[in-house]
């Protein structure tokens, strides 16, 4: 059996319950991971603002991976260990490209600002004011111009659910832009829509596992990874053990090991198979 020695969690539809609390199981089963000397890491495409919205200091993690692996906190000490941007002058490309191509969407300032956004309305979206109206209570939120260029952490298109579609914008991004990482998410505000993410190079959740393993010294082979969509692919394909949970889709509950429902706990579920 393999020896675990760091698990990595999502939070929202994995660890989270519906109301954003832990469950007592699950919890308890952070606090015993703890004991063990195992490493305990959230891997979360939230901000840190929004991290700190669920998640204490005095809670049982030891790393909190966020924005989708754009930042890196040290949980226990509060301490920035990782954030990173796309530069003013691509930005400013990029606006200009996706104003072109009619889309809806916003670019977050940087890491630990990006809470902060601006953006663009090409077209009426129920998808785009249900996000802008929530959102921007949480910080500023600016409408951008045509010329506007500033270092950002994030761009989030909003789509209608249609993977085809998405694979059409996806590749027109990456063929203007190769030096960036695309992920796509399931809205987490409404099933019919998909948001899709545009990061500095290399940005995923497994690069901040990544960092997190050269932090700690421990292998890629002693980690257990368990998401729930399709923005955790890229953390399931680096952990040794890889779960997704009864609620996930079913494409990924054919790539990955199949756990409990989060409101089932099944993040305890998947860890106890291998203590």
């Amino acid at each position: 059996m393999t020896e675990i020695k760091m698990v990595i969690t999502d939070l929202d539809g994995t660890l989270l319950q519906a109301d954003h609390s832990i469950s007592k199981a699950d919890y308890a089963t952070l606090v015993e991971l703890g004991k063990l000397g195992i490493c305990r890491v959230a891997a979360t495409g939230r901000n840190l603002m929004k991290v700190k919205q669920v998640l204490t200091p005095d809670m049982p993690f030891d790393f909190v991976i966020f924005s989708s692996g754009a930042g890196l906190i040290n949980w226990k000490q509060q301490k920035l260990l990782m954030a990173m941007s796309i530069p003013a002058d691509e930005t400013g490309e990029i606006i200009r490209f996706l104003i072109a191509e009619k889309l809806n969407f916003k670019v977050s300032r940087e890491i630990p600002d990006n809470h902060h956004f601006a953006w663009w309305r090409s077209s009426p979206c129920e998808e785009f004011e249900r996000y802008l109206n929530y959102h921007k209570v949480l910080g500023d939120a600016v409408q951008l111009k045509e010329n506007d260029a500033f270092p950002i952490s994030q761009v989030l298109i909003f789509l209608p659910r249609d993977a085809e579609h998405f694979d059409v914008i996806k590749q027109k991004v990456l063929k203007k832009f190769p030096h960036v990482s695309v992920i796509r998410a399931t809205s987490p505000l409404h099933p019919d829509f998909t948001w899709m993410e545009i990061f500095p190079e290399g940005v995923t959740k497994a690069h901040g596992v990544e960092a997190v393993c050269q932090l700690t010294g421990i292998p890629k082979e002693n980690t257990l990874g368990i998401g729930n969509d399709f923005n955790d692919m890229e953390l399931l394909d680096y952990t040794r053990l890889s779960y997704v949970v009864d609620n996930a889709p079913d494409e990924l509950k054919f790539r990955y090991r199949n756990s409990r429902a989060h409101h089932e706990d099944g993040f305890s579920y998947a860890v106890r198979q291998h203590l």
